[in-house]
């Protein structure tokens, strides 16, 4: 079997300059379904880099082969098997949890917005979390206090404007594509110590 799936690095990622514009144009209900499979691909194939074995042992696990059968073809899986790895943390997990959610919403409902009941929970902390991870990665020259400033606005507009939610995800959706882009260089296969025990 072979890579079957559009490869994130080289068939998918827009270049660290056109993330945003690349996908701005989207509707509302494209950009929660385009962007959690844009990162499901982007940690699938940072996890194709992190994990040892055979090229061919990694797409099937994976399900880069197009087997949806796979053990971590999911990106649920994906994101568990990220975090066991140390590939990305568990505040990435909890981020990319909520985003899997509400592309989740999105894929199985008709009637569906992010002002809707079932999603606006879910940007609630999705604008939580960010709010929180933001401040740990933010510049050291910028305040927590600016950065909670921020975050509250958009909170204030998220049960009013669906755009509000929109944004959010899409600031969030071009910052973990520009992380995972700058990940890629720093990945390193796991040890195989059985191999290296024998030796």
């Amino acid at each position: 079997m072979a890579w079957k799936i559009e490869k994130w690095l080289t068939d998918v990622f827009p270049g660290s300059v056109s993330i945003y514009e690349e996908y701005r144009h989207l509707t509302r209900r494209e950009l929660a379904i385009v962007a959690a499979g844009v990162l499901d691909l982007g940690l699938a194939q940072l996890l194709s880099m992190r994990l040892a074995g055979s090229d061919r042992e990694r797409e099937e696990f994976l399900g880069l082969n197009g087997d949806g059968r796979a053990p971590a073809g999911s990106f649920g899986a994906r994101i568990q098997l990220g975090v066991l790895t140390g590939t990305i943390t568990s505040d990435d997990a909890d981020i990319l949890r909520i985003i899997k959610n509400i592309r989740n919403c999105f894929a199985h409902r008709v009637r569906v917005d992010f002002t809707s009941p079932d999603i606006l929970p879910l940007t609630s902390k999705l604008c939580e979390r960010w709010g929180e991870r933001t401040m740990w990665l933010a510049i050291p020259s910028i305040s927590t206090d600016a950065v909670t400033a921020g975050m509250d606005k958009i909170k204030k507009h998220l049960s009013t404007e669906p755009e509000a939610g929109a944004g959010l995800l899409l600031s969030v959706f071009s910052t973990y594509q520009a992380y995972f882009h700058r990940l890629s260089d720093r990945i390193t296969p796991v040890e195989d110590v059985v191999r290296k025990r024998t030796e």
